[in-house]
């Protein structure tokens, strides 16, 4: 295999530890099996430990950042709306809070303090809803 980077000619297989940090937590993977180039450093990990690379990933940031899925559905449901009335509300397209709760796309800070301050004070919500 020649390097996706560099393109020298053989790549390595390697073993090896492999330290994932973000927000101030880390962790290590053990044992990642990959091919390196001994030229330019770049990697492929085999299909097992890019899987594990990835889920380590994910499970890294939503230890970091929580999980808004879960928080955004928890406050729609507080509220007894659905995901398309929360939209509707926040003027969004009709998927928006679909997206947000199923992980796909992160919502933006503002949609986030605006949601946490209606679950501290619901009748805000009449108040968005007549714009």
């Amino acid at each position: 295999m020649r390097c996706p980077a560099c393109d020298h000619p053989e790549m390595v297989a390697v073993i090896r530890d492999e330290t994932l940090s973000f927000g101030g937590q880390s962790l290590t993977l053990h044992a990642m099996h990959g091919d390196f180039c001994p030229s330019c450093g770049e990697g492929v990990w085999d299909a097992e430990s890019y899987r594990r690379f990835t889920e380590a990933q994910s499970g890294l940031l939503r230890a970091v950042k929580g999980d808004v899925g879960a928080d955004i559905r928890r406050i729609r449901k507080s509220l007894k709306l659905t995901q398309a009335e929360l939209a509707n509300a926040f003027g969004l397209g009709k998927v928006a809070f679909s997206r947000y709760e199923r992980g796909e796309t992160r919502p933006p800070a503002t949609i986030m303090k605006l949601l946490r301050l209606i679950e501290r004070h619901p009748e805000l919500l009449a108040e968005i809803r007549g714009g």
